[in-house]
């Protein structure tokens, strides 16, 4: 059994004839792949560089990262190294989060995570393909009302009037315009919606 140089990473071990050449074509050699420190290191340059043009979100960045690292805790337990990942491979890990009960939109989003994973290793020649490519999440069998949180339109009055001056700060009128903007920033969330993500503390509530 062969380990990853640093990290104990569990690999199997590819069939003699990989080993072997056929005429002048090399074939893949276990000296020949990518350590799996070099592949994180790539993954890590990808998201600062290229997930929303280089602006990703600090939360945006933690979730892609666990949710990677997730995917290589899997592989380390079946001893697959992820260099050497096949599309099966990856419905394999797909069928691991539905028979873990995980959401549809939690699966959709381990799978976007490992897909940019093996773009980044891609683009720098560290892996041949992206097994991703073809794979897609299942899709949510429920309705999707009924996955939906929201306030019906007597609640959603109540919180607009609610929000009034509790203190005078400058003049009336610069309460006033206040209060107008905290009701407007309420409808648009209303009308909108907003991610977890988009609440921030010390919000107008």
């Amino acid at each position: 059994m062969l380990r990853d140089w640093g990290k104990g990473m569990a690999i199997r071990r590819p069939r003699q004839r990989q080993f072997e050449r056929y005429g002048d074509r090399p074939t893949v050699t276990v000296s020949t792949l990518p350590t799996l420190k070099a592949m994180r290191d790539c993954f890590e340059r990808y998201l600062n560089l290229t997930i929303a043009s280089g602006n990703a979100s600090e939360d945006t960045v933690k979730t892609y990262r666990n949710r990677v690292a997730q995917f290589l805790y899997w592989c380390k337990d079946r001893e697959l190294y992820p260099a050497l990942i096949t599309k099966d491979n990856i419905k394999e890990y797909r069928k691991h989060l539905v028979d873990g009960s995980k959401s549809c939109t939690t699966i959709r989003l381990s799978m976007l995570a490992i897909k940019h994973f093996y773009t980044s290793c891609l683009t720098e020649k560290l892996v041949k393909d992206n097994p991703t490519i073809g794979v897609k999440a299942p899709r949510d069998k429920r309705e999707v009302g009924s996955t939906l949180n929201f306030l019906n339109l007597e609640e959603l009055q109540w919180l607009i009037d609610s929000i009034l001056p509790i203190r005078k700060i400058g003049g009336e009128n610069i309460l006033q315009l206040q209060v107008l903007r905290d009701r407007l920033l309420l409808g648009c969330m209303a009308l909108q919606g907003c991610r977890s993500i988009e609440m921030y503390p010390n919000s107008i509530f």
